[in-house]
């Protein structure tokens, strides 16, 4: 028995699918459990949304041309590596010893967000604070930036691929 691979469609379906199951949870995390996310968790919240949103209208679009195709497929690589790298910097503020991690403002993001010209609270929101050091919550037993990376790391290699794809498999519905 010969495993037919998956169709450019499916596979974008398949990236759009588990993002979106991901930010449900992290919905219901915050709105039904009552778990507050740090400024890390919302920057991991808002690159999961561009791979939803990358990988819907690329499955919309279902590119002929296999070009295209790969271009699609290293463009949710490239976002999907933002998210791992958050996430790694998420879980390494983790994992600091308390002496070492960083200290918090205080303020909240909306007031930051007034405060700060734009390239200054990007800067502030993308190294953490305090608030992102604690450990208030985990899914099936690890933390949620670590569950970030996990689908990252299958959206990167969903995404390769579309990348890595013969002419053969292009596009079969």
């Amino acid at each position: 028995m010969k495993l037919q691979p998956l169709s450019q469609r499916k596979t974008l379906s398949i990236i759009v699918m588990l993002c979106t199951i991901a930010l449900f949870y992290a919905l219901y995390a915050e709105y039904y459990l009552n778990i507050e996310p740090c400024p890390l968790c919302i920057v991991e919240r808002v690159d999961i949304v561009a791979i939803a949103l990358l990988g819907f209208l690329f499955a919309l679009h279902n590119p002929k041309q296999l070009w295209l195709t790969r271009i699609y497929g290293l463009i949710l690589a490239i976002v999907a590596l933002c998210g791992i790298k958050i996430g790694a910097h998420h879980v390494w503020l983790m994992n600091l010893p308390a002496d070492k991690q960083p200290l918090s403002c205080g303020m909240p993001l909306a007031v930051l967000y007034k405060s700060l010209p734009l390239h200054s609270f990007l800067a502030k929101i993308l190294m953490g604070d305090a608030e992102c050091s604690k450990i208030t919550w985990q899914i099936f037993g690890i933390t949620p930036p670590f569950a970030v990376i996990i689908l990252c790391v299958i959206v990167t290699i969903l995404a390769g691929l579309l990348v890595f794809r013969n002419n053969a498999a292009k596009n079969t519905k």
